[in-house]
């Protein structure tokens, strides 16, 4: 690769179990939690060539969809709602640049995995090499939360960042106020290899709203809600259980606290699901699925699913049937944080 070209990655990640990790819960709950893991097998890689020219020349290629566009930026104060996050992060850490920006990923667009956040912190790292800065995850997930949720006001919380800049695997995290706590889950690999072999993603269908619009309804929703705050609450609790299981390697317990999971998650907002992922959940139940539920805010995008082996293969190809991609992923390990 040319010595001048700039090369970072992100991960982007799956959502296991929500506790609250939004401004919002926070507040009312007075501190949430959330485990998800980041994927070593999508992400986002994020390439800056300088070069002596009055524009940017940007190239969006997603692999997953097939989809290879290009874009010449002459002014960063564009109106165009495709290349906000791009322009506003140039402007806020590199105005003066020109040259060559492409980004590259396989995820699928609108799927629930924190795509938006990856993209971003694989484009702060590449633009904070270029200027010949390094930053340390917790300040590139700071400001990466920053540029999308303040600058931008795309509502949303605080793990999508979090999980881009540490990557790692299975991670826990605790969110108070102005805090992020972060606790890496050191897993047996033996434990690793087993959520590998009976984890299975599928990517269902474009999510039917963006999940800023989604987290600004659920705002207005939950205010003043008594029972979906205590629901919140039991959810704060099964994430801490979820935690204590995957330690203690109790899979099937793991396995038991998701079903919960999804079922809780769907009492606080039903919108959380669609027909169509309402279909495909039971009938990845009804195939011998374990447990599953919806990754991200919901509305379509992605879901998870935990098998036994002997049901796997049967299980994607009843779902693809209906639809439904299978994503073969494997968990990024703990030497991964940061990278």
């Amino acid at each position: 690769m040319n010595k001048f070209i700039i090369n970072s990655t992100a991960p982007v990640r799956i959502s296991l179990c929500n506790g609250g990790d939004t401004d919002y819960y926070i507040k009312s709950m007075g501190w949430g939690n959330i485990i998800n893991a980041t994927l070593s097998t999508h992400g986002y890689r994020c390439l800056v060539e300088p070069k002596n020219q009055e524009f940017i020349n940007y190239t969006y290629i997603n692999n997953f969809s097939k989809t290879n566009v290009n874009y010449k930026i002459t002014d960063l104060n564009t109106k165009d709602d495709n290349l906000k996050l791009i322009t506003t992060t140039i402007k806020r850490i590199s105005p003066n640049f020109k040259g060559n920006l492409t980004i590259i990923t396989n995820v699928p667009e609108r799927s629930g995995l924190g795509g938006s956040s990856s993209l971003l912190v694989a484009l702060i790292k590449s633009l904070m090499k270029m200027n010949g800065k390094i930053l340390i995850p917790e300040e590139i997930a700071e400001l990466s939360y920053k540029i999308e949720r303040k600058i931008l006001g795309i509502g949303g919380g605080y793990q999508d960042q979090w999980a881009a800049a540490f990557g790692g695997g299975v991670n826990y995290l605790e969110f108070r106020k102005n805090n992020v706590f972060l606790e890496p889950l050191w897993l047996h690999e033996d434990l690793m290899n087993w959520l590998e072999k009976h984890l299975l993603l599928f990517y269902l269908e474009p999510r039917l709203s963006d999940s800023g619009s989604q987290h600004k309804e659920q705002e207005k929703n939950f205010q003043n809600d008594k029972d979906k705050l205590n629901t919140m609450l039991k959810r704060r609790e099964n994430v801490l259980k979820t935690r204590d299981a995957l330690l203690n390697g109790n899979i099937y317990k793991f396995a038991d606290l998701i079903r919960k999971e999804h079922y809780h998650k769907n009492s606080i907002d039903p919108k959380t699901t669609t027909s169509k992922s309402n279909f495909i959940y039971q009938e990845a139940v009804n195939n011998g699925a374990i447990a599953g539920k919806i990754s991200g805010a919901g509305r379509g995008g992605c879901a998870i699913f935990i098998t036994e082996i002997k049901n796997r293969q049967n299980i994607i190809e009843k779902l693809r049937n209906f639809g439904a991609i299978h994503m073969p992923i494997k968990l990024q390990r703990l030497h991964q944080m940061g990278e």
